[in-house]
């Protein structure tokens, strides 16, 4: 694995499929990992090159990394040890948010496309204040109970419901307050992003159930970028990009094509598909 500290902080690239396709990067979420990628990376095997980042918010970090720059920073010094061209994002949650602000940057890369699965985002009418925390706490304690859920697989089947949350709390107990405030501070920040600058087609796909990104402000997202489209779907938690990797290499691939071609598909307004 490609890596070089930056600020401090460890950054690396590890190629988890090596097609003869294009280039996509995939940017995994806070206490990820770059080894969830691969039940996707297996999908996509046949036709693309996947190379998955890893970053400092990865799992068990102390969150220091926030002092040396934002998610955005930190994803673009990290594109840096890539050795070609990058054909497309994809991102994870906060790796969600960090190719968010990217694209939304003067100077962004030049993609073919962007998907981004279950990021936290904030329109910018919404109101930074105590409730908000409080919302955003609750939706990513949902988002590391599905990542817990998914990882434990069969064990889960059958668990008292009461063990299940008491392991929840021991996770979000070792992030901490600390660690939990500086990502709704990241999640916060995403209000400010001049989304409208996007120029990408960019695809967000979300649970209809996860409060990452309820319909309300993914609505408001699409609308106020025109080249996103926003798809709530049903039965998908926030870690869907493992547990439905089948389907999300499906819906990435027609989403390619249909960039390719000028889909008029790629218009901002919200869809099911």
């Amino acid at each position: 694995m490609a890596a070089r500290e930056i600020g401090g902080h460890r950054v690396g690239v590890r190629v988890l499929a090596d097609g003869t396709g294009p280039l996509v990067v995939a940017v995994h979420g806070a206490e990820g990992g770059w080894r969830e990628w691969q039940p996707l990376a297996r999908e996509l095997a046949g036709d693309f090159r996947l190379a998955a980042l890893d970053l400092p918010w990865r799992a068990g970090n102390d969150y220091g990394w926030g002092a040396a720059g934002t998610p955005g920073e930190w994803l673009r010094g990290a594109l840096e040890l890539l050795d070609g061209p990058v054909h497309s994002l994809l991102g994870h949650s906060l790796g969600g948010n960090a190719v968010l602000e990217l694209l939304c940057a003067p100077d962004a890369p030049d993609l073919a496309t962007a998907m981004l699965f279950a990021p936290f985002y904030r329109p910018a009418e919404d109101t930074v204040d105590d409730a908000l925390e409080r919302e955003f706490n609750a939706a990513f304690r949902f988002a590391v109970a599905d990542g817990i859920r998914i990882s434990l697989g069969t064990r889960y089947d059958g668990m008292d419901e009461a063990l299940f949350e008491m392991i929840v709390d021991t996770a979000l107990d070792r992030i901490g307050p600390a660690g939990i405030h500086a990502l709704y501070l990241r999640f916060a920040a995403t209000g400010t992003f001049p989304v409208s600058a996007i120029r990408t087609p960019t695809r967000v796909l979300v649970g209809e159930s996860d409060p990452a990104l309820v319909e309300r402000r993914g609505t408001a997202l699409s609308l106020a970028a025109p080249a996103v489209t926003v798809s709530h779907r049903p039965g998908y938690g926030h870690c869907f990009h493992v547990s439905h990797a089948a389907e999300v290499a499906a819906g990435f691939t027609d989403f390619l094509a249909g960039a390719e071609a000028g889909s008029g598909a790629l218009t901002g307004s919200r869809g099911s598909a």
